[in-house]
């Protein structure tokens, strides 16, 4: 039964401003299972006032939709960017169904949001990635995250966040990535590439050669050093990386955490050696 003391975002009041907005807004929450708190807190941001703004960021986003540039955002307000990324969403859907791509591939593309916004909000996660996700920008197949070649000439790999790397499921994705791409016109890619702090080769000190992340890594051939990523301010991009995938924490927070898995133990370890994790880049051939 629904608790009375919060408000219902299901049924907006035709009478309301903004009501078509805030409609399609809620519609796309439910679908998406975005927390209820934020959908709230976006929601009491949208009236008569807002509305045109939000609207204008919308037709922005939409007009963004299969392209692969960076989207401009007016305002760093979280309520408005929240509003403007699930507004988009229908047209996501609409431009899946008109390329003919596998509503499954949509689902799983678009429902990426639900755990970004869930676990770090659009500020942690960056409205930059968000708004890659509803502009159709980047492509769930299978275990990972794929994205089209583009000044790299090569498919962007990402791994979310979604259990072990199971080397069978990684295997499929990558050919489930040159089948999407190649029958999406693109015969020239060559390469995959992925930059991320699994690929950090100092990982090889703490875990079992056999482990799935080794074993993700050893895919790729590094194409950056190891001074690439250098501490700004005491942290590289990797530490903080390290900090909020595997333990959900800002890196300040690290050391009171007692650690439970051989991974936790090996971020900790090398944290407190005083050395720093680092983001590496690399790339795989297609095929």
């Amino acid at each position: 039964m629904p608790d009375p003391s919060e408000p219902d975002q299901s049924e907006p009041d035709p009478s309301e401003p903004a009501a078509g907005l805030r409609a399609t807004v809620a519609a796309a929450a439910r679908d998406l299972d975005v927390p209820d708190a934020l959908v709230a807190a976006a929601l009491g941001y949208l009236t008569a006032d807002t509305e045109p703004a939000v609207a204008a960021q919308i037709a922005v986003l939409e007009a963004a939709i299969g392209a692969t540039d960076e989207v401009p955002w007016p305002s760093d307000d979280e309520r408005f960017q929240l509003l403007a990324l699930l507004g988009t969403v229908p047209a996501a859907r609409a431009w899946f169904a008109a390329e003919g791509i596998d509503p499954a591939i949509a689902d799983d593309s678009l429902a990426d949001l639900t755990p970004k916004l869930r676990d770090y909000g659009i500020r942690a996660t960056g409205v930059d990635w968000l708004a890659k996700v509803v502009t159709c920008g980047v492509f769930v197949l299978g275990r990972l995250q794929f994205e089209p070649a583009g000044a790299e000439s090569a498919w962007n790999t990402h791994i979310p966040e979604a259990g072990p790397l199971d080397p069978a499921a990684c295997d499929e994705s990558f050919a489930r990535a040159e089948a999407f791409f190649r029958a999406r016109g693109d015969q020239t890619t060559r390469e995959f590439v992925c930059h991320s702090w699994l690929l950090d080769d100092q990982l090889a000190d703490y875990l079992p050669a056999e482990s799935n992340i080794l074993r993700f890594a050893r895919r790729f051939t590094l194409t950056d050093t190891e001074t690439t990523d250098a501490p700004v301010d005491g942290a590289t991009e990797g530490d903080n990386a390290v900090a909020k995938f595997v333990f959900r924490r800002p890196l300040a927070e690290l050391p009171a955490i007692t650690p439970t898995t051989t991974l936790e133990r090996a971020a900790l370890a090398h944290l407190a050696a005083g050395r720093h994790w680092r983001e590496r880049a690399g790339v795989m051939p297609v095929g």
